[in-house]
């Protein structure tokens, strides 16, 4: 405390203006550190969103054409039977005209 009693205002200023540079110049370091990790977890972060969108895209296109693949045999099995109905419509019409001929 003796020594800093005995300081100028000179003195006192010049130290102010150390001391405040070099915890300016510690906290642009510190803040440089931590945009660098920022970069650094979000590059890894849009790499694995982009990984799950591609991963994402594959299944839904897999399943699109399972989807596909049944509904076009649910259509040949809709039309098979409905061409069997018109046939039998039309043995039993032609069945019944032959009749009351």
């Amino acid at each position: 405390m003796i020594g800093a009693c005995n300081m100028t205002d000179r003195e006192r200023d010049q130290l102010l203006a150390t001391a405040t540079d070099r915890f300016e110049r510690r906290v642009s370091e510190e803040i440089g550190t931590v945009r660098v990790t920022m970069v650094e977890q979000d590059s890894a972060t849009r790499q694995k969103v982009a990984t799950e969108i591609a991963d994402l895209r594959v299944e839904m296109c897999d399943r699109f054409a399972a989807a596909r693949i049944h509904a076009e045999a649910q259509h040949r099995e809709l039309i098979k039977w409905a061409f069997v109905f018109w046939v039998g419509q039309v043995a039993a019409v032609a069945g019944i005209v032959t009749a009351l001929t």
